[in-house]
């Protein structure tokens, strides 16, 4: 019995946006899907390509350019998993503090633009700045500490 009250309340927190959590609740429930993300999000950036590929010197085909490639893919989709469990968990947040539900895929989709606007510019060659890259990180990191201040410290409604 006490496995499917687990799994009602899985469901509840990362599969539904339905219903509404207090600041608390979103805090730990958060660290299931961000600490996942930031684990894998480690790895990907350690054995992501930093520069563009010379077929002259390297060989086309090699096995450790498929193990990073399957990796890399793998991330992505476990990474959209666990974007989209933050966004159900903070739009129950978002709707306890009274505010459209749909703020909460802000951060989320301002982490994805950064986590991508990283990827292409070592590989842009030269097509984007440095300093471009910089204030999209900028950016990102204003929507997350917008998003951590509103729905982790933001006043509850619930009694």
């Amino acid at each position: 019995m006490a496995d499917a009250a687990s799994g009602e309340r899985f469901r509840f927190l990362y599969r539904e946006t339905e219903g509404a959590i207090d600041g608390a609740t979103w805090a730990r429930a958060s660290l299931l899907p961000v600490g996942l993300a930031l684990v894998l999000s480690v790895i990907a950036f350690a054995i992501a390509p930093d520069k563009p590929r010379d077929l002259a010197a390297e060989a086309f085909i090699s096995p450790l350019i498929i193990i990073r490639q399957t990796y890399l893919i793998a991330y992505a989709f476990v990474l959209l998993i666990c974007l989209v469990a933050e966004y159900f968990l903070s739009a129950k947040r978002f709707r306890d503090l009274g505010k459209p539900a749909g703020l909460a895929g802000v951060a989320p989709f301002a982490l994805l633009i950064a986590g991508a606007a990283n990827w292409y510019q070592p590989l842009s060659e030269g097509w984007m700045s440095y300093a471009e890259l910089l204030a999209v990180d900028a950016l990102a990191l204003a929507a997350l500490a917008w998003f951590v201040a509103e729905l982790g410290f933001g006043r509850s409604r619930l009694k």
